[in-house]
């Protein structure tokens, strides 16, 4: 069968594992637009339960070191359907909580449980199409996360002024016991068993240069994509006096664009390079994170759409150059060990960091200094590995010798 032919008849179940990524990511985002109304349910400050956004961290990074373990005892398939299958449980346990514990230790377990799909998500994609047409079927993966960025704030705009943020976990954890069922039943995905990650496995990537280069842009990355739409709202209601139904949908909407981005992205990756699109992709994300710290008015409400049009656009992109860069046989193991990293930073250290900042009257000066931080972070680019013309990912490096 051809490479197109072998995409076109891939892509029902490359649609399929999107949903379920969808629903695996969702879960984790609806924090950020409800904080304010967690907060004032438990009568604490926004800079109190942002410590969440760190035990979600702490619980997906757990979560992804772990599923190596899980794959190889039960498959990519198996582990998968474990992933969507305890989330949806543990949302519907969270809904009822009513201590501050309760709430960590069961958001906590939501964390853990999206974090065994990468790695297995990821390979079942790869295993799915050929490699000519790799870097579209991620993207065409990717925008599931982009979707669940765009559809948790929505859902609290319009389900938490009137039935509270419990109902909003509530529905969404009856949804995810719905597809979790489906996938169960009809899903398609990679039948292998997964890499547990010993010390053997561990080595392929010590002195792989172009791996470390890769995981610190993630670093980045998700501090431009998860730690600022952990912030956006509450520092939109409190620096800028936005109402929070007003916050909640303009950003929901701003998660339109990155749609078209990521696709796109995906397509000129495999044209004209890592390095060339990753360059427009994180340079410009970081001048508009600068635009988010300076400006007000129209400019900002620019910025907020613009922003995760961008930084958007940078995972497909990793997650390609990740699976490039790793022999065949480890790479779940390769995005198992460099999206702990930039979760940890990403979606746990730089959200609480700026929570704080907020407090202390810096919110503004947050997004300004992460912006720069962006823009610098492409130094670490000449580092990476000469690619051949057009291939559109970096070259593996010859394994360590023994």
């Amino acid at each position: 069968m051809s490479p197109q032919g072998r995409f076109l008849s891939a892509l029902p179940w490359v649609l399929f594992l999107t949903i379920v990524v969808f629903m695996g990511i969702l879960p984790r985002l609806l924090l950020a637009p409800t904080l304010l109304r967690i907060a004032a349910s438990f009568d604490v400050g926004y800079s109190d339960v942002s410590g969440f956004f760190l035990t979600g961290s702490a619980g997906f990074v757990t979560g992804l070191l772990t599923s190596g373990f899980i794959a190889n005892r039960i498959t990519h398939r198996w582990t998968i359907v474990l992933s969507i299958g305890l989330n949806a449980v543990a949302l519907l346990i969270l809904s009822t909580v009513t201590t501050l514990l309760g709430f960590h230790l069961l958001f906590m377990v939501i964390n853990w449980a999206s974090g065994l799909y990468p790695g297995s998500g990821i390979a079942s994609v790869i295993a799915l199409v050929s490699r000519s047409r790799r870097g579209t079927a991620l993207a065409i993966h990717e925008s599931g996360p982009n979707l669940a960025f765009l559809a948790a704030p929505v859902l609290a705009a319009i389900l938490a002024p009137t039935l509270g943020w419990r109902a909003v976990f509530r529905v969404v954890g009856v949804a995810a016991v719905v597809v979790a069922a489906l996938f169960a039943a009809f899903g398609r995905a990679s039948t292998e068993r997964g890499q547990s990650p010993n010390f053997q496995n561990i080595a392929l990537f010590l002195h792989n240069r172009p791996f470390w280069v890769v995981s610190v842009l993630f670093v980045v990355a998700a501090s431009g994509a998860m730690g600022i739409f952990s912030v956006l709202p509450t520092y939109l209601i409190v620096d800028h006096g936005l109402r929070e139904e007003l916050v909640n949908t303009l950003v929901g909407l701003s998660r339109v664009t990155g749609f078209a981005s990521i696709l796109l992205a995906g397509t000129l990756a495999d044209r004209y390079g890592f390095n060339r699109v990753v360059i427009v992709v994180l340079g410009t994300t970081g001048l508009v994170t600068i635009a988010l710290g300076l400006t007000s008015g129209p400019v900002l409400l620019s910025a907020v759409f613009l922003q995760p049009l961008l930084v958007g656009a940078f995972f497909p992109l990793g997650l390609s150059a990740l699976s490039d860069v790793a022999p065949p046989e480890a790479r779940n193991l390769s995005v198992a060990l460099a999206i702990p990293l930039a979760n940890f930073f990403g979606a746990g250290i730089t959200p609480r960091v700026m929570s704080w900042a907020g407090s202390a009257g810096a919110f503004r000066l947050s997004f300004v200094v992460l912006g720069a931080v962006t823009i610098m972070s492409l130094w670490l680019l000449r580092w990476m590995e000469s690619s051949p013309a057009g291939s559109g990912r970096p070259a593996v490096p010859d394994p360590p010798s023994a």
